[in-house]
């Protein structure tokens, strides 16, 4: 009887480790976050973009003067031009896919378009999945606080304000740093830029922290609010891509110094940021 036990619990043992070494050997692989070079192989990403033609950028047009919709109903601003540019040097057509900004990410891990250019940070982009890389910084912005209330000039004056921000993005990093300089803030995190603008408004937060290219789009007199002078940090801007696709993201970094060189970055800053 014992026997016989000991043989059934073998049987059990061994079926139970075929089974793992299999899960293991077909486990699936993700498309951009663990490319060919984790796996051994070539890093083809360049060559695949230029043999397709296309460079597919993910944007969230809700930001100008980075990316916006036009009266045309097409997408513009600072990031589409300087894909464009970028795609011009590379010899392929630049195709923009207008995505959420909580499915950036998702949407690149997923191969939906090549790269991010949607004014996010290497910080934000490294927070949200540590599978990723970046392109060299290709600008720089303010973050801004925006109020109502006249007596907040300055970060220390948010000490105890309700301040707004949009969540997951460099604004609401600005908003948590503060915590690092001893000012103490009821933070408050939106969907959306304008959601906490809208509430800024209304009299339901006494501050909103938000890019300072934002902020001078959509500040009127009317309003009645104001931009501090003092901004709360400045962050980089970067282009996203996935980890071992680093031919096309080295070429996009050589474009990008080419246009500097050339001055066409210039003429794409002076004509969004003058």
């Amino acid at each position: 009887m014992k026997k016989k036990v000991l043989a059934v619990l073998l049987c059990a043992v061994m079926a139970a480790g075929l089974m793992a070494g299999c899960g293991k050997g077909e486990e699936p692989k993700e498309e951009n976050s663990g490319t060919e070079e984790e796996a051994g192989g070539e890093d083809t990403s360049l060559a695949d973009i230029q043999k397709d033609g296309v460079m597919k950028v993910g944007m969230c047009p809700e930001y100008p003067p980075f990316e916006t919709i036009n009266s045309s109903g097409e997408i513009e601003g600072f990031d589409a031009d300087l894909a464009s540019a970028v795609g011009e040097i590379l010899g392929v057509e630049v195709e923009f896919v207008n995505t959420p900004y909580e499915g950036l990410i998702a949407g690149l891990m997923n191969g939906d378009f090549d790269i991010i250019m949607s004014g996010m940070s290497p910080e934000e982009a490294d927070e949200a999945d540590k599978t990723l890389n970046v392109t060299e910084n290709y600008y720089s912005v303010a973050e801004v606080i925006l109020s109502k209330d006249e007596s907040i000039q300055s970060k220390k004056d948010l000490e105890g304000k309700t301040v707004g921000s949009h969540s997951g993005s460099t604004s609401e990093y600005a908003v948590n740093s503060l915590a690092e300089e001893g000012i103490k803030v009821n933070s408050a995190p939106y969907n959306r830029h304008s959601e906490a603008f809208a509430d800024l408004q209304n009299g339901n937060i006494d501050a909103q922290v938000v890019e300072e290219t934002w902020a001078k789009e959509k500040v009127t007199e009317d309003d009645g609010i104001h931009i501090c002078e003092e901004p709360i940090s400045s962050v980089h801007v970067a282009g996203v891509i996935g980890i071992g696709r680093d031919s096309f993201r080295d070429a996009f970094d050589d474009a990008l110094e080419q246009l500097k060189e050339n001055g066409k970055y210039d003429e794409i800053v002076e004509k969004w940021f003058s």
